[in-house]
């Protein structure tokens, strides 16, 4: 390997300083930002709202999208999944299972910490198909649990869907409002 000298080899060096310089810059507020999360506590119920969801649906497959608020007075962060309990019309437990990730109305969407100052939001999809296949059946919800990421209590809101097998995808939540 040859060494570089003179004016040439001071402008390579130049431009190398100024690139790993660059990436600490970069490192250190990535840093930065991380260590701002991870000292931001998580949201507790008391401190969200949850609107209720907004729907759109093709061909038997049905998305909701469900939006937190952070309606207290501190900054909280969600990180990760929500939690979906389906009740039937006396708040009795169905038969429901949430599965975490992507189907063809729930696309893939990064788990980050989603930290939120008073009056911001934070959203996920869910989505179920409404058609049984084969002896399937396709409970009927009158009321939906919705735990937020990292909680034990829920809010329960009134829900009338009917996903086959008591299947439900859910997405991780996100910054702000997805679209519908």
């Amino acid at each position: 390997m040859r060494a570089v000298t003179g004016r040439r080899g001071t402008r390579v060096g130049v431009v190398l300083a100024v690139a790993v310089a660059g990436i600490c810059a970069a490192s250190a507020a990535v840093a930065h930002a991380s260590a701002g999360a991870a000292a931001t506590p998580r949201c507790r119920l008391s401190q969200l709202s949850l609107a209720q969801p907004r729907s759109d649906g093709a061909l038997g497959s049905i998305r909701l999208r469900f939006v937190f608020t952070n309606s207290s007075t501190t900054t909280c962060k969600l990180f990760g999944f929500p939690g979906l309990q389906m009740l039937n019309s006396h708040h009795a437990n169905l038969h429901t299972t949430v599965i975490r990730g992507t189907s063809n109305v729930v696309p893939p969407e990064p788990e980050l910490n989603v930290v939120m100052t008073p009056g911001q939001h934070g959203s996920f999809y869910a989505g179920y198909s409404d058609v049984p296949t084969g002896s399937q059946t396709c409970p009927a919800a009158s009321f939906l649990e919705v735990t937020p990421p990292n909680d034990f209590n829920h809010f329960t809101q009134t829900s009338h869907i009917t996903p086959c097998g008591g299947r439900i995808t859910v997405s991780p939540v996100v910054h702000g409002r997805l679209p519908v």
